[in-house]
């Protein structure tokens, strides 16, 4: 039977863009966000009633006690099993260190770093069962430090370090845990974060200099990562960082 997929984050970006991938793949697909309304976007395009054999989704935010648990349950409940988790939530605020406020660095920790711990606790009875593995969204942001946002790279550093501890842990038990390192991709994350238009356009602009392969990534680039580090086929990578920035990371601060 098709394995079942746990996507958070995936009413739009990176993660509806693999949500659609698995799901033409033949994968199952449980869908979480905090917009019911762009859920039912993303069901219509994988072309599945919500609720049916192949896709279910539910509207929640997965940063309050107790939402990842739930998510878990009810995922476990209407497929009867996990295979694996896919934690494409993320979250941006950028400031510079002298004007950062606590609300920027929780707004980026609850969601980036705090979620991605609940989420994991939450699924690890469920993938032990079928061995199955985590795949987290993580950034290169969490490999070097870029001006500006102090509170998002540490938090996606964080991220970081919790997979490879995790792998550690959960080794044993045949559960995989890894996580891709995006460049700048065609997302709404900044637009959502405060950019202006006129700012997210600039910036996309100026990556096509900071990325020596000379462009940003599309969504459906990363999707293919996931789908590699998720695969059954990857049995022997655990506790990766996986980078997929065109080059970013090799450019330094500019």
């Amino acid at each position: 039977m098709a394995r079942v997929h746990l996507i958070t984050g995936s009413s739009s970006g990176i993660g509806r863009a693999t949500a659609v991938r698995i799901a033409a793949d033949g994968g199952r697909v449980f869908l979480t966000g905090r917009d019911a309304g762009k859920l039912a976007e993303v069901v219509s395009e994988i072309g599945e009633e919500d609720g049916g054999a192949r896709c279910k989704t539910l509207a929640i935010d997965m940063t309050e006690d107790g939402a990842c648990a739930a998510i878990v349950a009810a995922c476990v409940a209407h497929f009867g099993s996990l295979n694996v988790v896919v934690n494409s939530a993320g979250s941006i605020k950028t400031a510079t260190i002298d004007t950062a406020t606590l609300e920027q660095w929780d707004f980026n920790h609850n969601i980036n770093a705090r979620a991605a711990f609940a989420i994991t606790i939450a699924a690890i009875p469920a993938l032990k069962l079928t061995r199955g593995n985590i795949v987290h969204v993580s950034s290169v942001n969490g490999t070097q430090s870029f001006a500006g946002c102090a509170a998002y790279c540490a938090s996606k550093a964080a991220l970081d370090m919790f997979v490879k501890c995790s792998a550690v842990d959960l080794g044993p038990s045949g559960v995989r845990i890894n996580c891709v390192n995006p460049g700048v991709t065609v997302t709404a994350l900044h637009t959502r974060g405060g950019a202006t238009p006129e700012a997210y356009a600039a910036f996309m602009e100026h990556s096509k200099v900071t990325h020596p392969i000379g462009r940003v990534a599309q969504a459906s680039e990363i999707a293919d990562a996931i789908v590699f580090l998720a695969a059954e086929t990857s049995g022997m990578i655990t506790g990766t960082s996986l980078l997929v920035d065109g080059g970013r990371a090799c450019m330094g601060a500019r």
